[in-house]
């Protein structure tokens, strides 16, 4: 489901971002799917690349050597942003984040005129069966909310797109490994103990069984907007 992300913001990016792209941040760079992309999109531009977790780099070092890349680890929320950008892309990550308003500001200031804002995000009914049972989850801004915050900040809005994508599981023990092992949704911080996990089984068998399995459900959001 990431990797058809990133390729629709290689997308979006090809046939819609116009003028001169010399400064680039990318927030989130995870293991580099979107950094492979953009750098291909944008080869001749100074690169700024952001995780919150340096050993990112091990990932991304592939696609950094073929352009001019620079690293700058921490969080994105808290450290200053490289100033005079084209282009603030990013991912499947600022759906962590807790001041979404706060975040937006910080961009649009460090963005040049006619600069871009090119991100994805997780609607609503993202793992929309990990709510109904648990009743936990993050909270997602609707894409008119995403309007009105970056409008607020002085962007116009160039494009946005939502869909939901149902994947298929064997059970629900394979959709929990599923949710660790790509780190896209919080869950509950308590212990998951074989009581709690047997529940949580049967609720999922019972509740979103399909042909195959369970199915676990994605709302990808994406985002294109020019700082006026």
């Amino acid at each position: 489901v990431q990797q058809r992300i990133c390729d629709q913001l290689r997308q979006l990016a090809t046939k819609h971002v116009t003028g001169e792209v010399a400064r680039a941040l990318e927030i989130g760079t995870g293991t580099g799917f979107l950094t492979s992309r953009l750098t291909e999109v944008f080869p001749r531009a100074k690169w700024f690349l952001n995780d919150l977790a340096s050993g990112a780099w091990e990932y991304v070092d592939r696609y950094a050597r073929s352009v001019d890349a620079e690293d700058i680890w921490g969080d994105a929320e808290t450290m200053k942003f490289p100033g005079g950008l084209d282009l603030v892309a990013s991912a499947s990550t600022v759906q962590w984040f807790d001041d979404i308003a706060g975040f937006a500001h910080k961009a649009g200031e460090a963005t040049n005129s006619g600069g871009w804002l090119l991100l994805s995000t997780f609607g609503p009914d993202n793992f929309r069966e990990i709510r109904a049972i648990t009743g936990e989850g993050l909270e997602y801004p609707t894409v008119d909310q995403w309007h009105n915050i970056l409008t607020a900040v002085g962007y116009s809005i160039d494009y946005t797109g939502e869909y939901t994508e149902s994947v298929v599981f064997e059970d629900p023990v394979d959709v929990l490994r599923h949710i660790r092992a790509t780190g896209v949704n919080s869950l509950s911080k308590n212990t998951w103990t074989k009581g709690l996990l047997s529940r949580f089984t049967d609720d999922y068998t019972g509740m979103f069984a399909c042909a195959g399995g369970v199915t676990l459900t994605y709302h990808p959001m994406l985002i294109l907007a020019r700082k006026k």
